[in-house]
């Protein structure tokens, strides 16, 4: 079983090879504990993405769309990437500085991640697939955009069964309040539940991340105890691959690996 488990939005393009390969560099620069390549699993949906989509009701799931536009709008105008309200917002939207350096327009992320939200056969065969990578070797579990919202869900569903710490960075949790709202399991009194597998989390967001700005900060939702840092990278780091290369990314994978928990 894998010493660290990265979670991937579905969408990733990078291989396991090059995932592993910048987070195995980060640990190095920071002199943290190196395991072999081996023993970093990295989780694959590809052949998911294929799944049909059963029907939808089509006013809800624009409904929800439209709320993650106008979340991520909010965030670029608040960060000065935006200004004032435009009639075309997907349009205004892919011409942030964020959304400039995507593989995808705003409202392809937003269809992907709002399907995640509704289609639940697909948010199961995710989260499903993620939990079986995570067993009582595993020490450290890194999402990256949805793939840190699904790392999150599969933790809550392994239960204490495992102990980890758990990296997320950029991620969906951090998005409009309408992914915050349709969590699975749901907050109780706008308190988001902590996974009883989650021993230290640590949340990293870039502060240009327009998609994990809307509450950067996760105690705000999840209450204390993580280790929230909204960094300026010296790049863009939006991608996956950047994430991993940044510092604070290194610093964070570290500590999990030499925390003892059991």
């Amino acid at each position: 079983m894998a010493v660290i488990v990265v979670v991937p939005s579905p969408d990733t393009a990078p291989g396991p090879p090059r995932i592993a390969a910048a987070l195995l560099s980060s640990l190095r620069a920071v002199r943290g504990q190196v395991p072999g390549a081996d023993r970093i699993k990295v989780v694959e949906f590809a052949d998911l993405r294929s799944m049909p989509e059963p029907p939808n009701a089509a006013a809800e799931a624009e409904r929800i769309e439209r709320r993650l536009l106008e979340g991520w709008w909010a965030a670029a105008v608040r960060t000065g990437q935006g200004r004032g309200e435009p009639a075309d917002l997907p349009r205004a939207l892919a011409a942030t500085p964020h959304f400039a350096h995507q593989p995808k327009p705003p409202e392809e992320a937003a269809r992907e991640l709002r399907r995640y939200l509704t289609d639940r056969k697909f948010r199961h065969e995710l989260r499903d697939r993620t939990q079986a990578c995570i067993g009582p070797e595993t020490q450290v579990v890194v999402g990256h955009a949805l793939g840190g919202l699904i790392a999150y869900e599969a933790l809550c569903a392994v239960s204490d069964q495992a102990a980890v710490t758990l990296v997320t960075l950029g991620p969906a949790l951090c998005g409009p309040s309408v992914v915050f709202d349709l969590l699975d399991p749901p907050p109780r009194s706008n308190q988001g539940e902590w996974p009883a597998a989650v021993r230290h989390w640590f949340n990293i967001v870039s502060h240009t991340d327009l998609t994990a700005l809307c509450e950067a900060k996760l105690t705000a939702r999840f209450g204390p105890g993580i280790d929230d840092m909204v960094i300026e990278p010296r790049a863009v780091t939006e991608s996956l691959h950047g994430y991993l290369l940044d510092r604070s990314t290194g610093l964070a994978v570290a500590t999990g690996l030499a925390t003892e928990f059991r």
